[in-house]
């Protein structure tokens, strides 16, 4: 049962509402260009998996089988960490994700599959990938910008303190 909280901050009212349970470490809700029926959620890991669900807004419902499943890994902050569509999504399919597995931080580009609520798990096209000292710190957001590049934030590699002073160097 959706459970609704009040609260005010000065002269701003904030409210907060549960939409959905049943999703495994979410950290990411994103919606789809110009699709106003569905919600997708990124759940960072559920064993050793990250998984993009799909809540369905008309019937409230989500569903069983995942968007996408991606094997990722399972220590500290790590596993499936970001999501963005492409600004065409609706002609050309194209999303991104940002995730962590062995070797470090993947960033591939998808393709949705005829069935608009499953993703073409074979059509994974490697973008780039990064090296991760640490299992902590490895940012994850995707998005693209008002100028259609896709940026990414990729945090400072990770330890307490930041050993190796990566937040400070934008040169490696």
């Amino acid at each position: 049962e959706p459970v609704s909280e009040s609260r005010n901050l000065g002269d701003v009212p904030l409210t907060t509402e549960l939409v959905v349970n049943g999703v495994a470490r979410p950290v990411q809700v994103v919606s789809a260009p110009n699709d106003y029926d569905r919600i997708f959620i990124v759940e960072q890991r559920s064993g050793s998996t990250g998984r993009i669900r799909i809540f369905n807004l008309n019937t409230g419902t989500l569903n069983s089988t995942a968007f996408l499943s991606v094997s990722v890994n399972t220590s500290s902050e790590q596993g499936l960490l970001g999501l963005a569509f492409h600004p065409d999504y609706e002609n050309n399919g194209y999303f991104y994700i940002n995730y962590t597995a062995s070797g470090g931080t993947y960033i591939k580009r998808y393709t949705v599959s005829s069935d608009p609520d499953i993703a073409d798990p074979g059509s994974a096209y490697t973008i780039m990938t990064m090296s991760q000292p640490y299992s902590n710190h490895n940012g994850g957001w995707l998005g693209f910008g008002p100028d259609g590049y896709l940026y990414i934030g990729t945090g400072d590699g990770g330890s307490g303190g930041d050993p190796g002073n990566r937040a400070q160097d934008i040169t490696n």
